[in-house]
């Protein structure tokens, strides 16, 4: 069977089949697309035709691959991790303007990143600052099949990252470099923050895994309760923290009134995604007992 008789015989997209064949034969979708008339073995027509099948009952084609790009880097991810998104790439690019803005005053930061999932922001972030020295990351997860994944990542990318496994800030708040630091804590989270509602609205997204996607309180709850962990934190810490949180751009009003409930001195600016929606909240939490 040659590859141009197997891409008609499925009548998903054809960037879909492409990628496929290409994972199957072990050859960039450049040789799939070149190669119409290359000849295809009986076992891996057999592989391709399942992955045809399974990617028209919906699972993504990020999972039957076993690779999703994220900010110019290929990350291996799998059912127990969501799935990185463009729009996050943006949180990405925040981060690094903030922290080159801080080198210039500082000699130390530390970068958190609360529920990574397959590790792709800390581990972008890391890989794009030329000195890195400056910076230590740690990472987070309560999952610890999505804590496996992100080692992997960071493994594979070569970047020296502290793996944490807990309930958002707590497993961090625990550690003593942290508790005595008096300096910049960079930290961002792209947390579930969907609705049941919009879950169940959107088939794309059922394959993932739905403690990824969906929070509680308008799909709220996690951040609420990071912000709250984090207000805790600060009554016996001297250190300024930056947050980033990804959102969804129905969230913007609401959870900014709630963090000047909870952070009444603070700033907050909203940043819009490629398609003009608030997607990135900054959060900055100037600690008035640096200046006691």
């Amino acid at each position: 069977m040659t590859i141009q008789k197997i891409l008609k015989s499925s009548p998903l997209p054809s960037i879909e089949k492409e990628l496929l064949i290409a994972h199957v034969i072990h050859k960039p979708r450049e040789f799939v697309i070149a190669h119409p008339e290359c000849k295809i073995g009986v076992y891996a027509y057999l592989k391709i035709k399942k992955l045809f099948r399974q990617n028209i009952k919906g699972i993504p084609l990020a999972y039957l691959t076993g690779h999703k790009a994220f900010y110019g880097l290929d990350f291996f991810v799998n059912k127990h991790v969501l799935i990185p998104r463009p729009e996050t790439e943006l949180l990405v690019e925040l981060v690094l303007k903030k922290i080159k803005t801080l080198k210039k005053s500082h000699n130390k930061i530390i970068l958190a990143d609360i529920g990574t999932g397959s590790g792709c922001i800390p581990i972008s972030i890391a890989k794009n600052i030329n000195k890195s020295k400056y910076s230590n990351y740690i990472a987070t997860d309560i999952s610890n099949k999505a804590l496996h994944v992100a080692k992997k990542n960071a493994k594979k990318h070569n970047t020296d990252i502290t793996f944490l496994h807990g309930n958002l800030f707590e497993p961090l708040s625990k550690k003593s470099e942290i508790i005595h630091y008096t300096s910049e804590i960079i930290l961002t989270a792209n947390l579930p923050y969907i609705t049941e509602k919009q879950f169940q609205d959107e088939p794309s997204i059922q394959h993932e895994p739905k403690q990824a996607l969906v929070a509680q309180d308008h799909g709220l709850a996690l951040y609420k309760e990071l912000l709250e962990q984090l207000h805790i934190f600060l009554k016996n810490n001297k250190s300024n923290i930056t947050l980033y949180f990804e959102i969804d751009p129905t969230q913007t009003d609401t959870l900014s009134s709630h963090i000047k409930k909870v952070f009444p001195n603070t700033k907050i600016k909203t940043y819009k995604d490629l398609c003009g929606r608030d997607r990135t909240i900054e959060i900055i939490i100037i600690n008035s007992k640096q200046n006691k």
